[in-house]
């Protein structure tokens, strides 16, 4: 009995079923990869987050082989994967056995600012966000009137979003000031950066002369072959094909 052999639909499918994605991000922390996951996702650009074996307990983005290069400039452009800003979990789990009053003081700054950062980064138009704090200093030997509180907030935003972030600037100098004590929101600064658009696509490359001329030739080669056979059978061609065969 003949073996069946698949139809070439069928065989093109397996074929696609078969090859697995390109990974255009590894080594993630989970909410890192579903951060590049949805923003591939809204750009057009099918992407699946799974397990990194290189990594234990990490994660990988990836998507089809013919969406690679789209993907990274997409990825370049949104800054993305961006580094974790450090929160209270991760400072306060450092410290030593007995740390000093100034250790833990700059401790609750640090993990205060990547909170913050947070916060800020949750705005939509934001890639990355920075937030340094200087609160007035703790001296119970001062007699005279303490320094402010200051603040200073840098935000990157995404290519064309500054219009969109701008008008935000009074909240957020309001949510940085609300989590220092002392601060007030005409003490912190904010700096909104914008990225630069991405780079036009390469246009394709052109054609050679030579290979124009190859195609030219095969064309009147092409016509004149069929011209023959037509007179050869008896057939009348077209007045526009008779008159470009020889």
């Amino acid at each position: 009995m003949r073996a069946l052999l698949p139809r070439p639909a069928a065989l093109a499918f397996l074929l696609a079923g078969g090859c697995g994605g390109e990974p255009v991000a590894h080594g993630l922390a989970e909410r890192q990869a579903n951060q590049v996951a949805v923003a591939l996702d809204e750009a057009g650009i099918r992407a699946a987050v799974r397990r990194d074996e290189a990594s234990e307990g990490a994660w990988r983005v990836e998507v089809p082989a013919g969406a690679t290069a789209a993907a990274r400039r997409l990825l370049a452009e949104r800054a993305l994967p961006r580094q974790e800003a450090t929160g209270f979990a991760a400072v306060l789990g450092q410290g030593g056995l007995v740390p000093t009053p100034a250790e833990e003081r700059a401790r609750i700054l640090h993990a205060l600012s990547g909170e913050l950062a947070r916060s800020v980064e949750a705005v939509d138009g934001v890639v990355e966000a920075r937030v340094h704090l200087a609160p007035a200093p703790e001296d119970p030997l001062r007699t005279g009137a303490a320094p402010a509180a200051r603040a200073a907030l840098l935000a990157r935003v995404r290519a064309g979003h500054r219009a969109r972030v701008e008008p935000l600037v009074a909240g957020l100098q309001a949510l940085v000031a609300g989590a220092v004590p002392g601060l007030e929101p005409g003490q912190v600064a904010v700096v909104i950066a914008e990225s630069a658009p991405p780079a036009p696509p390469a246009p394709p490359p052109a054609r050679s002369t030579a290979a124009l001329a190859s195609s030219a030739v095969a064309a009147t080669l092409g016509l004149a072959l069929l011209a023959a056979a037509a007179r050869r059978l008896g057939w009348r061609l077209p007045r526009m094909l008779v008159r470009r065969a020889p």
